[in-house]
């Protein structure tokens, strides 16, 4: 009877760690396993505390590495448009482009373990955010001669984070750029309400999704056929744009048929400030 308790930890399945540390009884056994447990408990801890520092260290020096990577591609910006018609110019700039994106990827990556201590949830409105974001993409659009085509009613608000919301609309853009096919192609960003939600799509005219590949899209470095085949897909952008969406309650999905293009769909509930 003693021992009642130890034969029940035996046999039970445990679900936090609390009920691990729940009274075994009185006899010697029960005594012995319950310093046991309970010192491997404050050891799990311990790994458990060195293990955050370091990853905290980790995304320390990452963040500071980003904003010090972005001092001397300034600088670098700065000299080239003094240089603006010369032989190598637009290269150059293509690829300080694909720098500036991959910095700014790494470092929305590395807060999104923060991500509860880097956001603001405010109405906005959808069309100026929109516009800005087409901008910043003005030169990859006459680069690549894709046409942008934006349909959002001004008075359309959603609760976000404007600037989590603004990188997932740019990465969406991005890549409609990047796997649209030829000249005179449209990536097009409209926004409506229905019902209690606003509902915002971005769709290209691009080489499409393979049906097998749809599935695991938000997954982290999955790049499927079409970023096999192009060789510049991190894999990272729609994954982290899920994840940001799940943050931010909002729910985010894709379509897509081959040779046809592709459509994500970003749903804002449009009732509530969560």
């Amino acid at each position: 009877m003693k021992t009642k308790e130890v034969y029940a930890l035996l046999y039970r399945d445990f679900y936090a760690l609390e009920e691990i540390s729940l009274d075994k009884g009185s006899s010697f056994w029960s005594h012995q396993i319950s310093m046991l447990l309970k010192q491997q408990h404050r050891l799990y801890e311990l790994k458990l505390q060195q293990s955050n520092q370091k990853h905290q260290e980790h995304l320390t020096f990452i963040n500071q590495w980003v904003h010090q990577m972005k001092t001397p591609l300034s600088v670098i910006q700065l000299q080239l448009e003094a240089q603006v018609g010369t032989i190598y110019v637009s290269g150059i700039q293509e690829e300080l482009y694909k720098i500036e994106k991959g910095l700014k990827m790494a470092l929305s990556l590395a807060r999104l373990d923060a991500f509860e201590k880097d956001f603001v949830i405010e109405k906005t409105r959808l069309q100026p955010l929109i516009i800005d974001c087409i901008n910043q993409e003005k030169k990859q659009f006459i680069t690549n001669g894709i046409l942008p085509r934006a349909t959002i009613d001004e008075t359309i608000e959603v609760y976000t984070d404007v600037k989590w919301l603004k990188f997932i609309i740019e990465q969406l853009i991005t890549n409609g750029i990047k796997y649209s096919k030829g000249k005179g192609k449209y990536v097009s960003i409209s926004a409506y309400r229905r019902e209690n939600e606003v509902v915002l799509e971005v769709t290209d005219e691009g080489i499409g999704i393979h049906p097998k590949d749809i599935r695991r899209v938000f997954d982290p470095f999955f790049t499927g056929a079409n970023g096999r085949v192009r060789g510049k897909s991190t894999g990272m952008g729609l994954y982290i744009a899920k994840k940001v969406c799940e943050n931010l309650h909002h729910n985010i999905q894709i379509q897509s048929e081959v040779n046809r293009g592709t459509k994500v769909i970003v749903r804002f509930d449009n009732l509530t400030s969560m």
